[in-house]
């Protein structure tokens, strides 16, 4: 079980390891992928009998930003090097992460797999790029020559796979890509990694990926009470990280923190929570269609997301349609010629 983190992600890798240790029940190695974490920081990861791989850049604070995910999480490429082979399976997981139950059927998962994402913006592959204008757009051309951007997309945040789908080159293909790509990017890694197994991944269950946001906001269901084993604060759903003492989840993230201290890997503890197949089936479905249970929510939450991430060009085009119409026109006009 491996999380990536940086010199100001500590205490979430220490959390992370907590709940797993002490609520899935892992029986398996740990490992952290470090990146510009201090040695004096590392040493408790050591002494826990945590595995540290150290993570050189990808790319360095110096050049051009790449989407808006921070540079720190480029290091999950590493995951696809030869050195992980010495393992059968590896399950991946986000440092903004609280797990409740077993992971144990990531443990067995056969190629790559993850969960497709529930965010209104994201959920389709299309949603993982930059928009496109005239400088761009033959990177748009080479990629919807490859890949249906209408299909579904993954969350990064959670990855399970065997060891077997990695060959030689896997890492520097892998970054061949997020160069190629570069400027259309959105989502930086995730985006990335959602091109290289494009058509080659498999569909985990909703529960092993839920913003427990996205389950509260649409079901008003108490935080004790959410479906979620592995509870993923990703979205843009209402509701901070677990760490902000405001979050519902604090209590619980901080309970796992407290007792980060006390974990024996080599005493592993027994899972909390253990889903059957049936149980796991019937959550997934439930957590895939909360929003049409609840579609006024969902309406409400579109128009307001698509608004505050569009409100100053639609102010601007309200202003230039209803003043200078002529000017309106002629920008819709080169607007739609440069999209061609």
């Amino acid at each position: 079980m491996v999380t990536l983190a940086d010199g100001n992600y500590i205490e979430q890798a220490k959390q992370l390891f907590s709940s797993v240790y002490w609520n899935a029940g892992w029986q398996g190695d740990y490992m952290l992928l470090a990146y510009d974490i201090p040695e004096k920081e590392l040493q408790w990861f050591r002494e826990k009998g945590i595995l540290v791989r150290e993570c050189e850049p990808i790319l360095t604070e110096s050049e051009t930003r790449i989407g808006h995910a921070p540079l720190t999480t480029l290091c999950k490429f590493y995951l696809f090097t030869p050195e992980f082979k010495k393992w059968k399976n590896v399950v991946f997981l986000d440092g903004d992460i609280i797990v409740r139950g077993s992971l144990d059927s990531l443990a067995e998962v056969k190629g790559f797999a993850a969960v497709r994402i529930l965010n209104i913006s994201r959920t389709l592959l299309k949603g993982q790029f930059q928009d496109r204008n005239r400088r761009n757009k033959y990177l748009f051309k080479e990629l919807k020559s490859k890949c249906d951007l209408n299909k579904p997309a993954f969350n990064s945040g959670v990855m399970a796979y065997s060891t077997d789908i990695i060959s030689e080159d896997e890492f520097h293909n892998i970054k061949q890509i997020f160069f190629h790509f570069k400027d259309i990017l959105l989502i930086s890694e995730e985006t990335v990694l959602n091109i290289y197994y494009y058509d080659k991944w498999q569909k985990l269950s909703q529960v092993y990926n839920i913003c427990p946001s996205y389950e509260v906001y649409n079901s008003g269901c108490h935080p004790e009470n959410l479906k979620g084993i592995i509870l993923h604060t990703y979205s843009s759903f209402p509701g901070g990280k677990a760490w902000n003492p405001k979050s519902p989840l604090n209590f619980e993230w901080k309970s796992n923190l407290d007792k980060a201290d006390l974990i024996d890997i080599a005493n592993p503890q027994a899972p909390k929570k253990i889903l059957s197949k049936r149980e796991e089936a019937e959550d997934d479905f439930y957590l895939k269609n909360l929003h049409k249970r609840n579609l006024y929510k969902f309406c409400r939450y579109k128009i307001s997301y698509y608004y505050r991430f569009n409100k100053y060009r639609l102010r601007a085009g309200v202003f230039l349609k209803e003043n200078y119409p002529q000017i309106f026109e002629l920008q819709r006009r080169l607007r739609n010629k440069a999209l061609m």
